[in-house]
């Protein structure tokens, strides 16, 4: 995107590119301060300004259109062509939101090979040996036995809890490839849908599939995996919640076909997510939840984008218990286009692989 500023700050030209990308119409922002418009463009516009460099740059992160990017702001100097002449700006906008995750991702799935090969390893003999000592000497020790058993069975538990931690870093680290098949989307959702249903019989489970057949072609069993994944993450936002007077957690699971696109809704009336850094969650190891890994939304996110198809953040529509809780959206083509040539994510992340 490009925006042409005068020398008070003035906006002069705003191309459609930047139209698009920042959400603002030319007419409503020309011969407005960049400043009052786009604030974030603005500060690092000034910043420029009083550098007096030809060239400044800056990445910048804010919301627009209802979700958070991130942008390579850049503000050159155009001179006039004699002293009379006033100094004008040209300010460049680039959505580079797309590779930063990429980059993010690569970093991350070598850091999970890391941990995988590096911590994994001993645990076995770790275990081994906690349960070796407990066969052994559990029958001889008498003094301070309740101690032993507690020791020894909190050494076998923790491991056990690291080993699966492990794993998941594993599993993100080679995720394999779709199969794709020709399946109707709601057989992976009712299955997924029903494993935490059975498991939380605390909370209400809402399901609008519709009457139509959401065929196409997807891999049904990391679909599933997925699903299950964003339902169970709705159904964890509701621990520790106190619920007043006839009050009760609720999972509405919703999939629509709108336009071109198969639209699957999870929203959940529990703790909500955070506006701060809400995209940062799709990233792997960043969660709100003491005990989480951070891996769920991240192997979600890769699945869908294997499909063709994004991930949307979103708080609880206004309509669905007042508004409160969250609602994460998995938007799918009919047609993976993961079998064409990749998303644009995977190719990113090719390029970042290859060190282009």
């Amino acid at each position: 995107g490009v925006i042409g500023v005068d020398s008070d700050g003035t906006i002069t030209i705003v191309n459609r590119s930047a139209e698009t990308m920042m959400a603002i119409s030319s007419s409503a922002a020309l011969g407005k301060n960049l400043s009052a418009i786009l604030p974030h463009v603005g500060r690092v516009f000034e910043v420029g300004r009083k550098s007096g460099r030809p060239v400044h740059r800056e990445q910048v992160t804010f919301y627009r259109a209802g979700a958070e990017r991130t942008f390579n702001v850049q503000v050159t100097v155009e001179q006039g062509k004699d002293e009379l002449d006033d100094t004008s700006y040209v300010v460049t906008v680039d959505d580079i939101t797309d590779l930063v995750q990429a980059q993010r991702s690569a970093a991350w799935a070598d850091v999970a090979r890391r941990i995988a090969h590096e911590i994994k390893n001993p645990l076995t003999p770790i275990q081994l040996s906690a349960e070796r000592i407990r066969r052994r000497y559990g029958k001889v020790i008498t003094e301070d036995r309740e101690v032993f058993d507690q020791c020894t069975d909190t050494i076998i538990r923790q491991v056990e809890d690291i080993g699966r931690m492990v794993d998941e870093f594993s599993a993100f680290a080679r995720m394999p490839k779709p199969e794709m098949k020709t399946i109707d989307l709601r057989e992976p959702l009712r299955e997924a849908s029903f494993l935490v249903e059975v498991s939380r019989s605390d909370i209400a489970l809402e399901r609008d599939f519709g009457d139509e057949p959401l065929k196409g072609t997807f891999d049904g069993r990391l679909l599933s995996q997925a699903f299950g994944n964003v339902i169970k993450n709705a159904a964890e936002a509701m621990e520790g919640i106190e619920w007043g007077e006839g009050e009760h957690g609720v999972i509405r699971i919703r999939a629509r076909r709108e336009g071109d696109v198969y639209r699957v809704d999870v929203i959940d009336n529990g703790k909500g997510l955070p506006r701060e850094n809400r995209q940062r969650l799709l990233e792997p190891y960043m969660t709100t939840r003491e005990k989480g890994t951070g891996l769920g939304l991240a192997i979600v996110k890769k699945i869908v984008e294997d499909h063709g198809g994004h991930l949307e953040l979103h708080d609880a529509p206004a309509d669905f218990h007042g508004g409160r809780g969250a609602m994460i959206s998995l938007v799918l083509p009919p047609l993976s286009k993961g079998a064409a040539g990749g998303t644009v994510q995977q190719r990113e992340t090719e390029k970042v692989e290859n060190g282009v």
